[in-house]
């Protein structure tokens, strides 16, 4: 059994923020095996599906799961990738796949061809191979749903980030027209890709490895570091309104201290079920107390709170600052009697 009852059962109490004796604790370890072997290459990494498979079985294999831990595979092209699909340019790299790399279209907006959903690019039968591929190990892990990107993330992309920007000023009618081309796209990806995982796994999870028996998605706007509240308002919130809407539970990636002017819009979206924060390179831990007053606001507005990545030595002082109800961690551990530790700890300081 890849996620038992209780696990499910606690999943269930954060998507509904119901209080129970401590948060959602995603915990994992290493068992101590030599790591699989790198790639050869950002080809290798990221485009040979055989390799990913292989390399995909030997870490869960050898990957531990304690407390809500289960094994989650992110079928991962990079953030962002429907814009690949839908006649945008992408460049492998080793760490990541970037797809701002030649607009789709830097002219005038009266030259800008049409977007459609390519199901013959590339990327997109990459994807639709890779998840076939891992959906046949369904005894071993649940597989994830790709990282779609912002609907606004995609049109960047396309049109390149300096582009829109001048755009959002000069032809703020165009750019919402793009985005209602966009938007029927990312809705019948989203849609396809989750019904497929529901309906072969009875579970769907994201690049967030969180389980749901229900539709949901990590909703984002990186894009949006860069406007202001009322830009926000105007082009961005209507977008998120209607995701929100098609999806039983969502998520939004509140990405960096750059996006918090947005935080009161964000929480007024009625159907939002929680709120991913990540505090960004350069910045305090997203479980610095710095934060704390950020993370109280979340709850207060009856939102629950995501912190990926997260220290254990951190979490004794976050426990005593934050309330553990509609909480989920994840971080790894050293071994199983740390994920104990961790565990009793979020239990004991539990208000």
């Amino acid at each position: 059994m890849l996620i038992t009852e209780e696990q499910k059962r606690r999943y269930t109490a954060f998507w509904n923020r119901e209080p129970l004796d401590r948060a959602c604790l995603y915990l994992t370890s290493w068992d101590g095996s030599a790591p699989f072997r790198a790639p050869k290459d950002p080809e290798e990494q990221w485009g040979d599906l055989a390799f990913r498979e292989e390399q995909i079985v030997y870490n869960t294999l050898h990957t531990q799961f304690h407390a809500e831990g289960f094994p989650s595979i992110f079928t991962n092209f990079g953030p962002g990738s429907l814009a690949a699909c839908i006649g945008g340019s992408y460049k492998f790299a080793p760490a990541t796949v970037w797809f701002e790399n030649e607009p789709f279209f830097a002219a005038d907006w009266e030259t800008r061809p049409p977007v459609k959903l390519d199901r013959e690019s590339k990327m997109f039968r990459m994807i639709e191979e890779m998840t076939s591929r891992e959906l046949r190990h369904k005894d071993l892990f649940i597989t994830s749903i790709s990282d779609i990107g912002g609907t606004y993330d995609v049109v960047a992309s396309l049109r390149g980030t300096q582009n829109l920007l001048y755009d959002m000023y000069d032809d703020p009618e165009e750019v919402k027209k793009l985005r209602d081309e966009i938007a029927p796209i990312w809705k019948e990806y989203y849609l396809e890709y989750s019904s497929l995982l529901l309906r072969e796994q009875g579970c769907m999870s994201s690049w967030q490895p969180i389980w749901s028996d229900k539709s949901y998605y990590p909703l984002q706007c990186d894009y949006s570091a860069m406007i202001s509240p009322d830009m926000f308002r105007e082009f961005v919130l209507p977008d998120l309104r209607e995701q929100t809407e098609y999806m039983d539970r969502s998520i939004y990636h509140l990405d960096g201290p750059g996006e918090i002017p947005h935080i009161d819009l964000i929480l007024s979206l009625p159907r939002l079920s929680a709120i991913q924060w990540v505090s960004g390179a350069g910045n305090a831990p997203n479980t610095d107390p710095c934060w704390f007053d950020l993370l109280r606001r979340i709850q207060k507005a009856g939102k629950g709170v995501i912190l990926l990545e997260v220290d254990p030595a951190e979490l004794e002082t976050l426990f005593k600052n934050i309330s553990q109800r509609g909480l989920y961690i994840c971080a790894n551990v050293r071994d199983a009697q740390e994920a104990r530790e961790v565990v009793e700890m979020a239990k004991k300081l539990n208000f």
